[in-house]
Parts: C-alpha cells; structure tokens; sequence
C-alpha cells in the first residue's frame, strides 16, 4: 500500500489500530462491569425477597410455593415469579416434601441443595434469562426448610441499553480524537527529521563541508546523521581527490603539453631534414615519458585508501628489499655513469607493505641518482639501533638550500625549478614518499648542503 511509504501514515495506522483494540477491549469490561452491577442487584433483590418471607413463614406456617409467589408479586411488584418450598429431614438426610408455585418452571430449580449450610446462607446459580436464589429460611431440630426464587435477569435494562449506545457513540468520537492528538504528536516528533533532511538539501557539491547539526536531535536520529555524516566525510574526501587530481593534472599537464605542441609547430613550419625531426620525436617522446610518470604518481595519490593499504600489510625481509630496490636503481644509475655503493646491509624483518615501501626507497633513489653530478656515487645502507631501524641514502649532489627544506614535501614543490624541469621531474616523488611512510609510521629526516650533497634517513621503529 502506498500509504506505507509515509512514515507518519504508518505511524498513525498503527495507532489507529492499537487505539481500536484498547477501546473495544475498555468498553467490553465497562458493559460487563455495569452487567456485573446489575446482576448484583438482581442478587440483593433475591435476597431481600427470601428474608422477607422468613416473618410471614414462620407465624402462617405457609407450606405453599404459590401462595407465597402470589404474596412476594403482589408486594414487590415482580413478575414472573417463582417461588419452591423444600423441607429437608435432618435424620434421615432426605427430602420429606417439596412445593412448587410453577411446575412448567421446575428445570430452573434444578440446583444443588447446600445441607449443611447455616440459617440464612444464600447461593446463586444462572438459569437462562433466570437468576435463581436458595436460602436456607428454617433451621430446627430434626428439619430445615430452603426456599428457592427465581426472577428474570434484568440484563435488557434501560441503564444497560443507555451504556451499550453511549460506548457505541462514544468509541468512534474518541478514536478521532485520540487521532488528532496522534497527528499533532506524530508532526511534532518528526519535526527534527526535516529539519534534518531539509539541512542535508541545503547540502551540494560546492559545500561539502557543511555537516548536519546532531543539536537537539533525538538519539534515534543521532546515529542516522552521524552516519550520513561520515559519509559526507568519505565524500568530501574522495570529491577533493578527483579535484586535486584534476587540478594538479591540469597544472603539470599544461607545460610538457606546451612543449610538444611548440616543437611541432616548429617541426611543420618547413621542411626538415630527418635528423631534425628524428630530434623533436626524441624530444616529444621524452616529454610523454615525463607525462606518462606524473599521471601514474597522480592517480596513485588519487586513489590512496590507508585502511586498504593496511589490510596487506605482510612480513617482509627489509634487507631483500633494500637490496632487490638497489640492483633495480643501478641500471637507471649506469645511464649518468653513476655508482650506488650498498655498504652496512644487515637481516631485518619488518611488518609492511612491500610495494610501497619500494615505491618509497626507489623514489628517494631516484632523486639521488637524477640530482647528481656524473660520475658520483650514491651510498646506501640499513642499519639498527636499540630504538629502530635506520635505512640512509647519501649523495654528492647539488643539494638544497636550507630554506628549501620545510616546503619538500609539498606536492609539485621543486627546489630547484629549472634543473627539475629538464631532469623531467614533477615534484610529486617526495610527496608520494612522505605518505607511503605516514601509512607505515615511518619518518624521514633530510639534511643538504647546497653543492655538497644530500643525506635522506628513514627511521623504522622496533616492534
């Protein structure tokens, strides 16, 4: 039904249904209440008659049921009714005679005769539309005499019709009250909610840092928005990832972009001999290389998830790394005639991941190698201490200013602007390092000298 997709119409369905219930259930016990009272007065009426005769029995010596019914009918007003005499012989246990004003109505005094019962004990049975009495009236010597009346139920009484119609009436009036007042608090509790939803509306792509207040929210709401809270979070950090990406792609895209465009340009304003164009290809190509490596660092600090990350860390040996990461940089390294002298490697096992951290150490590496003057070394080594593990990278390049130091880091941050640009660097490298250690909590410490070189530690903590 679609009234189920509102929340406050299935709340105030189930109230209805709740309130229909309770309000049956109310007015059945108040009729059979107000029965109950009825029938008690049936039962004192009984009674009175029964002591009534006691008087008259006794000085008439009355031994006819009829004539007593007539007398208590004419008195009382009260008709029909029956009346059945029973003299019990003590000795003997039995019934000696019996009178009774209606033998028509001889079923309604078929009904347990209490013997032992004293003077003026009085039981009830129902009998139909009959409340039937037995009193014990007599008690002597050697007999006892019952008698027994039988009156109609008063259960058709004008007070009995006026209480059914008024619960009949009153029922349904109630029930929509109950439901206007339902609504009202139902409309009132749900206030919060849009309040909620009207502030999560106010929410777009331009104002993703914007949060739904949990002030005065009800705690089963709390936790709904503070969910959707932290998926705003998840959200705004993957929107400032796409926007990073875009704008750092845009921004280091626009010069190797600009280059080859330029050197086409040139290529086609005439005729060229194929050296010439053999020389912009080498130099287009040089440029995609450089553009193939800053979109493949990009998108790795695109899609960065630390708990991914974490889930594979494993047990490694850091020394078959360090070393694996060394063979690999001496190739790059052979291309400027440049030496990596591995020196100090000791057995080291560590919780991480391998990937990364080749990632890191090769990047460093890198920098060594493409920061360096031909024909230098590059010193390498993995060393401990009580406290940690230390993995250092030594060249005797050109260094960076002390300014500099504080700002290496940052994304797309090049100390020296021009050699970074023709060494085909995109600033990126020690940003990506930076990360990869925070996820490990690793740190690094760099110290340069302008023109003498540049030492790189990283400190790995014991377990």
């Amino acid at each position: 039904m679609k009234m189920f997709k509102s929340l406050k119409l299935k709340l105030l369905f189930y109230f209805f249904i709740i309130n229909i219930i309770v309000l049956s259930v109310y007015g059945i016990f108040i009729y059979n209440t107000a029965k109950k009272g009825v029938l008690n007065i049936t039962d004192a009426e009984l009674k009175m008659l029964s002591i009534d005769i006691i008087p008259d029995f006794k000085r008439s010596d009355l031994k006819n049921a009829k004539d007593i019914a007539d007398e208590l009918a004419d008195e009382f007003s009260i008709k029909p009714l029956f009346v059945k005499l029973i003299y019990y012989d003590k000795k003997h246990k039995k019934i000696t005679h019996e009178s009774i004003s209606s033998k028509e109505h001889d079923w309604l005094f078929n009904i347990p005769l209490n013997e032992i019962g004293h003077q003026g004990s009085i039981y009830y049975f129902d009998k139909g539309s009959y409340r039937v009495s037995s009193m014990l009236i007599l008690d002597e010597e050697e007999s006892k005499v019952f008698i027994q009346l039988a009156i109609e139920k008063n259960m058709n009484s004008l007070y009995l019709k006026q209480l059914y119609f008024g619960l009949i009436i009153a029922t349904p009036i109630l029930l929509i009250v109950f439901l206007i007042i339902a609504n009202m608090l139902v409309e009132r509790t749900l206030l919060p909610a849009k309040e909620v939803i009207h502030s999560v509306k106010s929410i777009s792509a331009n104002n993703l840092s914007s949060r739904v207040s949990t002030k005065n929210i009800p705690t089963e709401i709390k936790d709904l928005v503070a969910t959707f809270n932290q998926l705003l979070n998840d959200l705004e950090e993957s929107f400032n990832k796409i926007t990073d990406f875009s704008n750092n792609a845009s921004h280091e895209l626009k010069t190797p972009l600009t280059v080859i465009r330029g050197e086409i340009e040139v290529a086609l304003k005439q005729e060229r001999e194929p050296q010439e164009y053999k020389e912009v290809l080498k130099s287009i190509l040089q440029e995609s290389i450089s553009i193939q490596d800053m979109v493949e660092q990009l998108l790795f600090l695109a899609k960065r998830d630390t708990t991914e990350l974490h889930d594979s860390f494993n047990e490694l040996y850091l020394d078959e790394l360090v070393s694996d990461v060394a063979v690999q940089m001496k190739k790059v390294a052979a291309t400027k005639d440049i030496y990596i002298e591995v020196e100090n490697i000791i057995p080291i096992t560590v919780y991480a991941n391998e990937a990364l951290l080749k990632i890191a150490i090769s990047n460093l590496l890198r920098n060594a190698i493409t920061y360096s003057p031909k024909s230098s070394h590059v010193y390498l080594s993995l060393s401990e201490n009580d406290k940690e593990y230390t993995i250092a990278i030594k060249d005797n390049g050109y260094g960076i200013d002390k300014e500099e130091l504080p700002f290496i880091f940052e994304r797309f941050y090049r100390a020296d602007k021009a050699r970074s640009r023709k060494e085909g660097g995109t600033g990126l490298g020690l940003c990506i390092v930076k990360m990869i250690l925070d996820i490990h909590n690793y740190t690094i410490e760099i110290t340069s000298t302008k023109n003498r070189g540049t030492t790189v530690t990283i400190k790995i903590p014991r377990n």
